[in-house]
């Protein structure tokens, strides 16, 4: 594409490539089914409340679930309303929170810099790995990032106007409190704590007291109470106890402690930035290095210091958990985008590490396909690998083909155009694994390979899930099923309702063999290997549907 000097060129090509992601982020999110164990949990809750009419207290597999609150159960049970009971409308709401992420993006950086640098950090923004992937998969992590960036957005814009525009710094403000009050009724308190302790960070740092002075704290504060507090008095009445399992458990002993086995080193988040942010890697570490220097004086507002302390915060933040998990640093790809989107020249010298790294990657990813598995010997390693074996090689040539692709550019000062491709290629990247290698391996992580080798199931029919449980389960019967020695995440609505489940293997054993009527209602139950094994050779009255790696669907009859 030549023409850079053209600015009318460039920005069309940016814009044209941001409508492609929108259009094949939306049109290709049913093309797998849905994963354990977030996605099916995370689509599950909306489907019953959709059933039952009980909006207040979430359920998972017809059991109280109070894990997190409510608002992306809510939007995610708007969708499957309206779109009906798919994989499709069950991943929407997240992937339209990833693309309203990646606007706001667009609008922030138009603000600060000009339409070109905002259209390439909305560019950044949407080709990393990391919030790709996730804005693909169903779990809360994209809404709250969502929330968090428009947050911080919202903050930039309000203090930006403080002096030349009373009137707009009023109105970002109340949109930076109703996205704090959206971002807790998503994820929970994390909405209130990381926004407030990155306004303290930076007031500290900057030396911008004034800040305070234009948050509208009372209309604040207010707006964020009447967002927040009404589910949580409700909630509390219907199940006692539910703001202490909240706002204790789940929140400070969660981040405290490890009772989650969750622990993982200092350093994992870092390893998590570095490939959550390919292909942009070179632009993330100049963000890093270079973000903290101060543009302005001390005491005037500085947004991009605002940009950089949420980047390192939230890793920080997060590090000191004995709690971690990958997506949790997704809130720092918006600001580091914004932040690495420089297009002068030390900008434009990064783009030849783009390549390179782009060719890297390639080359590492067929080298892999051609080694992977050799010594394999485990049924379903094996099987995995040469699943995802093709899927490798096309990853490999892609990247090797937009990585020269890129060099080239940069070698004839087509650097808008290295842009594009380093950003088309990282999307094209991430997108074929999640369509096209995810469903390769989907019969590992997810019931739904499995009951369509069964065959249409009596709607009125027992289910048992003995020793585990698959999180899709429930969404694809269409109706809850009944956990044997399994407690899990369905602890809390087991000790409230004990006959949600069985308690051990002999009662479920018991159970099973006392059905006796084969005209009334059919049971069904899903084994682990193992145990149908064992259960075969005691002669346990049961006729095999069908199986796959793990487990063993039966029926009693």
């Amino acid at each position: 594409m030549r023409g850079d000097s053209d600015p009318g060129r460039p920005g069309r090509a940016y814009t044209l490539l941001l409508l492609a992601f929108g259009l094949l982020y939306l049109a290709l999110l049913g093309v797998r089914p849905l994963f354990n164990p977030d996605e099916g949990r995370y689509v599950d809750i909306p489907a019953e409340m959709l059933a039952s009419g009980d909006y207040i207290l979430p359920h998972l597999n017809g059991l109280a679930y109070l894990e997190k609150p409510p608002l992306h159960y809510w939007l995610s049970a708007g969708a499957l309303a309206v779109f009906g009971h798919t994989e499709w409308a069950g991943r929407l709401v997240t992937a339209l929170a990833a693309l309203l992420g990646a606007l706001t993006v667009l609008k922030l950086g138009t603000r600060l810099y000009d339409p070109i640098r905002a259209r390439f950090a909305a560019v950044m923004t949407g080709s990393m790995l990391l919030y790709v992937l996730m804005g693909q998969l169903t779990t809360l992590d994209m809404l709250l990032s969502t929330w968090l960036t428009i947050a911080i957005a919202a903050f930039c814009l309000a203090q930006t106007d403080r002096r030349t525009n009373p009137t707009s710094n009023l109105q970002w403000m109340l949109v930076c409190w109703a996205a704090m009050g959206l971002a807790t009724l998503t994820k929970g308190l994390i909405g209130i704590v990381i926004p407030g302790s990155i306004l303290v960070l930076y007031t500290l740092l900057q030396r911008d007291w004034q800040t305070w002075r234009h948050l509208h704290l009372g209309k604040g504060i207010l707006l964020l109470a009447v967002l927040v507090v009404p589910w949580f008095v409700l909630v509390e009445r219907v199940y006692p106890g539910a703001f202490d399992f909240l706002i204790i458990r789940e929140h400070f002993q969660r981040y405290l402690t490890k009772m989650h086995d969750r622990y993982e080193p200092w350093w994992f988040f870092i390893e998590i930035i570095a490939a959550g942010t390919l292909p942009w890697l070179p632009q993330i570490i100049r963000a890093y290095w270079t973000g903290w220097r101060p543009r302005v004086k001390h005491g005037q507002f500085d947004a991009e210091k605002v940009l950089w302390i949420t980047a390192v915060f939230v890793v920080v933040f997060f590090s000191i958990s004995d709690s971690k998990l990958g997506p949790y640093v997704l809130p720092v790809l918006p600001v580091l985008a914004l932040l690495g989107s420089q297009t002068d020249p030390a900008g434009e010298r990064l783009l030849t590490w783009n390549g390179r790294l782009l060719c890297v990657l390639g080359i590492a990813a067929l080298l892999a396909a051609a080694s992977a598995g050799h010594h394999e010997t485990r049924l379903m390693q094996s099987w995995r690998i040469g699943q995802l074996r093709p899927w490798m090689v096309a990853v490999g040539v892609l990247c090797v083909s937009g990585g020269l692709a890129t060099l080239w550019a940069t070698q004839r000062a087509r650097f808008h155009s290295a842009r594009i491709t380093v950003g088309a290629t990282g999307f094209a990247v991430v997108m074929m694994l999640v369509t096209g290698a995810f469903t390769s391996i989907a019969t590992i992580y997810s019931v739904k390979p499995l009951l369509s080798r069964v065959g249409p199931l009596d709607p009125k029919g027992t289910i048992y899930t003995v020793r585990d449980f698959d999180w899709t389960l429930p969404f694809y019967v269409r109706h809850p099923v009944i956990p044997v020695a399994y407690v899990g995440e369905l602890e809390m609505g087991l000790r409230a309702n004990p006959s949600g489940g069985l308690e051990s293997t002999a009662d479920f054993e018991q159970v099973w063999t006392d059905q006796s009527d084969p005209v009334g209602k059919p049971v069904y139950a899903l084994l682990r290997i193992e145990d149908f094994k064992r259960y075969a050779a005691e002669g346990f009255p049961m006729r095999e549907l069908a199986r796959d790696f793990d487990h063993v669907f039966v029926s009693r009859w």
